[in-house]
């Protein structure tokens, strides 16, 4: 039985004096690793803090017996071989012993031969066990570098070796591994990405998982997955990094369609209310951070459910086109404009000053009340504006804005309050 070379440790458990130290010399002749208790307290504390493969104990024994302790073990490791010592023959006793997880049953006095015989079953079982582990660790990895470029990382050199297929996808020279001869050709929008990968956080990190574009060989960006994990097994072992690079094109182009699909309106091609929420989230910490002014223009169209009635939601729909159509020529393109839901409009500023804000809003008022619509339809628009204050958050803003509004109306509509 060459119990060495998995580094097999088994723990025996006794209470009896003579019967203990006879064993233990017997079991010191079989196996590298033995740890020796007393009773099943004794056993289950050198349990949790040593790796032990099986146990044999004794089932009568003071404080905790062998079903009790075999029900503890089971419940921290269910892996572990149990095998328990009785000298009583009790159908009971062994029902007990069945549902505390016990493996095998050995009856006092000890026969040698069955003994050596239990020993050799359970090693070749963790023998079996170890190789189906090996298996699947391979499995794993090999399915994760199957048909991709890979990469690792040697964490006591610090050494990053790219393969050969990872030199072929980013058109890297044979001879170079030196990440920074791929950060040419990364956009330059994941560049600090790229060298925040390769320089710090695969040192610093148990995995990775990022997309950046970079250039392939036709000269196009495309999405490169990189993927990595720190591998901590027996097989593996400790010193490695596997990294992955896939192209995920196809994958990233569909999900950005999806996701720009969910940031807008369907009918007019703008911003919907959930994608102003988040991005007036984002703007709102930028302006506390920075101090610079953040504006909030909030409209609606006057009297548009008396135009739904009379002219019907088909022209009205055109009507609400023609006036999205308006707003989008006359504001910059960082300013950010969308539907809040029905005939309510935001749009979000960030201008140098309060100032410029107000004027674009009187300048759309102007625009639309100049305009005429299909059916020589003309319409006009009530408009209020806040401005970000310390303390507000985006209900906040949203809702003063939506106050000024109402103020506008009732003053007599087409005109803004701020």
């Amino acid at each position: 039985m060459n119990v060495e070379i998995l580094n097999v440790a088994m723990l025996y458990v006794e209470d009896d004096k003579d019967t203990r130290e006879r064993l233990t010399e017997v079991f010191q002749h079989k196996i590298n690793n033995l740890y020796v208790a007393q009773d099943g307290v004794e056993a289950l504390e050198i349990f949790k803090n040593n790796k032990i493969h099986f146990i044999i104990s004794d089932y009568q024994m003071p404080n905790m017996n062998g079903n009790k302790l075999c029900a503890e073990v089971k419940k921290i490791d269910p892996n572990v071989c149990f095998t328990l010592l009785t000298a009583y023959n009790d159908s009971t006793l062994l029902i007990d012993a069945i549902d505390s997880g016990v493996d095998k049953f050995l009856q006092k006095p000890i026969n040698s031969i069955k003994l050596f015989k239990i020993l050799d079953d359970i090693n070749q079982k963790i023998i079996d066990r170890y190789q189906l582990e090996k298996s699947s660790v391979c499995l794993q990895e090999a399915e994760k570098i199957a048909l991709l470029s890979y990469w690792d990382v040697n964490l006591k050199t610090k050494c990053i070796n790219f393969s050969q297929e990872a030199k072929e996808l980013f058109c890297v020279p044979n001879t170079e591994d030196d990440y920074n001869s791929f950060l040419k050709i990364v956009k330059d929008k994941d560049k600090n990405k790229f060298l925040d990968i390769f320089s710090k956080r695969i040192f610093e990190e148990n995995s990775i998982d990022e997309t950046i574009s970079i250039k392939n060989t036709n000269g196009h960006y495309i999405y490169i997955h990189i993927v990595a994990k720190r591998w901590k097994s027996s097989v593996c072992g400790e010193n490695h990094i596997i990294g992955l690079f896939q192209d995920v094109s196809h994958y990233e182009i569909q999900n950005r369609k999806l996701l720009k699909e969910n940031q807008l309106d369907p009918m007019l091609n703008i911003s919907n209310k959930k994608y102003i929420i988040s991005e007036l989230e984002s703007l709102i910490i930028s302006s506390k951070r920075y101090g610079h002014y953040l504006g909030i223009v909030f409209f609606d169209i006057d009297n548009f459910k008396h135009i739904n009635d009379i002219y019907g939601h088909l022209v009205a729909d055109d009507i609400l086109r023609e006036l999205t159509s308006i707003i989008k020529n006359n504001i910059r393109q960082s300013d950010l404009f969308g539907r809040w839901g029905g005939d309510e409009f935001v749009i979000v500023t960030q201008y140098n000053s309060p100032e410029s804000t107000i004027k674009l809003t009187k300048k759309i008022r102007d625009k639309i009340q100049q305009h005429v619509c299909r059916d020589k339809i003309k319409v006009t628009i009530s408009m209020g504006i806040s401005f970000y204050e310390i303390g507000d958050n985006t209900s906040s803003l949203i809702q003063r804005a939506d106050m000024k509004m109402l103020e506008a109306k009732k003053s007599g509509k087409n005109r803004y309050s701020y």
